[in-house]
C-alpha cells in the first residue's frame, strides 16, 4: 500500500508507554474488510490466529514479546471485533482463504510463522497446506482436533437439574450444537471445516510445534474423578499432530489451562521464538 485509506487513519491504535509500536489498519479483502494490528520488524512474519469465540487482542501479551524479535501480526475474522461481517456458514477453506488476501493486501512480508489456538490451530494447519510456499513453521496452540467432538460428545454426564449452566451450554455444543454453524457468531460451519483439517495428512518437513495445555485436568465444570482420563484422551489427539511433520515437537503444560496465551503468555512467546529462530 502507498497510503492509507480513512478508514485505516481512523484505526491507527496509540502506542502504550514502554511498548512496542502497533498499528491496526482496516484492510480490504475483496469488498468487506478485516482488521489487522501489526508490530515489530523482520522476517519470518509471526502471524497470531485466534481461536473460536475470542477477539484477537488476547494475544496482546504475546504479540508485545514477540515484536522485540521479529514482525508480528494478529487479526480479527469477519464477524469478531470491528472486523466486516461475510457470508455464512463459513468453513475453514474461507477462512484461510481470508487471511491470504489479508496478509498480501495489508503488504504483510512473507515467509510467516504460524501460531493457531484452538480453532485457531485447525485454520492454521488448513492454511498451511492451502499456501506451502508461504509458511516456514507452525504452531498449535492446544489446538482444535478435527476428530474432538466425536470422541468427547459421548463422555459428557448425563443432565442433571442442579448442575452448573455452563455444563449445561458445554454438553449442548459439543454433542449436537457444533454440527449448527448458526451456534457460532462467525458461522463457522464445523463439520466441514473438520473435514477439510482430514485432508491435511503431511505438512512435508515443515517445523512443527506443538503445546499442549491441561486442557481437562484443570476444567472446573468437570468430576476431578473422570479429569485425567479426559486429559489423556485429549494428549492423544494432540499428539497426532506430530504426526505431521519429521520436525514435529512437543511441549505439555499441564499447570494451565485451555487458553495458554492468557495463562502462560511468555511460555508459548519463548516457543514461538525458538520456533523463529530454528526457521532463520
Amino acid at each position: 500500500m502507498t497510503a492509507t485509506s480513512p478508514a485505516e487513519e481512523e484505526l491507527i491504535s496509540p502506542t502504550s508507554p514502554g511498548a512496542e509500536s502497533e498499528t491496526t489498519r482496516s484492510i480490504d479483502v475483496g469488498g468487506r474488510r478485516l482488521v489487522l494490528t501489526s508490530s515489530g520488524r523482520g522476517t519470518p512474519t509471526v502471524v497470531l490466529e485466534t481461536g473460536l469465540g475470542a477477539e484477537s487482542d488476547e494475544w496482546n501479551t504475546v504479540q508485545r514479546t514477540i515484536a522485540k524479535v521479529t514482525g508480528v501480526v494478529r487479526y480479527d475474522r469477519a464477524w469478531r471485533g470491528a472486523s466486516d461481517p461475510a457470508p455464512r456458514p463459513r468453513t475453514a477453506h474461507h477462512l484461510a482463504d481470508d487471511l491470504s488476501a489479508l496478509l498480501l493486501n495489508a503488504a504483510i512480508p512473507g515467509p510467516y510463522v504460524l501460531v493457531g489456538h484452538s480453532l485457531g490451530g485447525l485454520v492454521a494447519r488448513v492454511f498451511a497446506h492451502r499456501y506451502p510456499s508461504a509458511v516456514v513453521g507452525l504452531v498449535l496452540v492446544d489446538a482444535a482436533h478435527e476428530d474432538q467432538f466425536e470422541v468427547f460428545g459421548p463422555t459428557f454426564p448425563p443432565p442433571h437439574p442442579e448442575e452448573p449452566h455452563g455444563l449445561t451450554a458445554t454438553r449442548k455444543f459439543w454433542t449436537t450444537g457444533w454440527r449448527d454453524p448458526s451456534s457460532t457468531t462467525e458461522g463457522i460451519d464445523l463439520p466441514a471445516s473438520c473435514a477439510q483439517a482430514r485432508e491435511v495428512t503431511s505438512l512435508g518437513g515443515l517445523p512443527v510445534h506443538v503445546m499442549t495445555a491441561g486442557t481437562f485436568i484443570n476444567q472446573p465444570l468437570l468430576p476431578e474423578v473422570r479429569r485425567p482420563q479426559l486429559q489423556r484422551m485429549w494428549d492423544q489427539l494432540q499428539q497426532q499432530f506430530l504426526q505431521l511433520s519429521p520436525n514435529a515437537t512437543h511441549a505439555r503444560i499441564m499447570s494451565c489451562g485451555h487458553f495458554l496465551q492468557r495463562e502462560a503468555p511468555d511460555r508459548v512467546a519463548q516457543a514461538v521464538l525458538e520456533l523463529v529462530e530454528r526457521v532463520r
